[in-house]
């Protein structure tokens, strides 16, 4: 019985252990942003006030439309919204294809918030390359509705 008993106790703490390890590689490997970059819903969007000048640039040189997007640590319509909507394949094709990324952290670039009239999360503000707001979107919408909107607008800046 006292065998038993002490193998138990090993397979368990060896369960444990692998289990704290991996716990702890998934955690070292996971990034939300970097000093340039905020990582979110699989895909990188350039970060805060002092990206967003480059990205007009960028915009303007490759003829793209800027989205930025809006949030929150805390916001868990956000966490939705990044998984469910610019998590779908289709949505976020056409982002980090056709698109200039700014990610913005309202508790962070509050100034910018401020500026486009944004007062929570999630919100996106689209533009042309030359920073004419094209469309508002507030909250967490799903990928039917922002896809239509995303193709539209980069269709249209294509055009010019």
């Amino acid at each position: 019985m006292r065998t038993k008993k002490l193998i138990s106790i090993l397979v368990l703490v060896l369960i444990l252990s692998f289990a704290y390890f991996s716990y702890k590689t998934a955690l070292s490997n996971f990034t939300l942003s970097d000093k340039n970059n905020s990582y979110l819903g699989g895909i990188k969007f350039h970060r805060s006030a002092a990206g967003l000048e480059e990205s007009f640039q960028i915009a303007q040189q490759e003829n793209k439309p800027v989205l930025m997007y809006f949030w929150a640590i805390w916001c868990q319509y956000c966490a939705r919204f990044q998984t469910d909507t610019l998590g779908n394949p289709q949505v976020k094709k056409i982002l980090e294809e056709d698109y200039v990324l700014v990610a913005m952290d309202l508790d962070i670039d509050r100034d910018v918030a401020q500026q486009y009239g944004v007062s929570y999360p999630p919100y996106l503000v689209i533009m042309d390359p030359k920073g004419n707001i094209k469309e508002r979107v507030p909250g967490a919408v799903d990928a039917d509705y922002l896809l239509p909107i995303v193709t539209k607008i980069r269709d249209d800046v294509r055009r010019k």
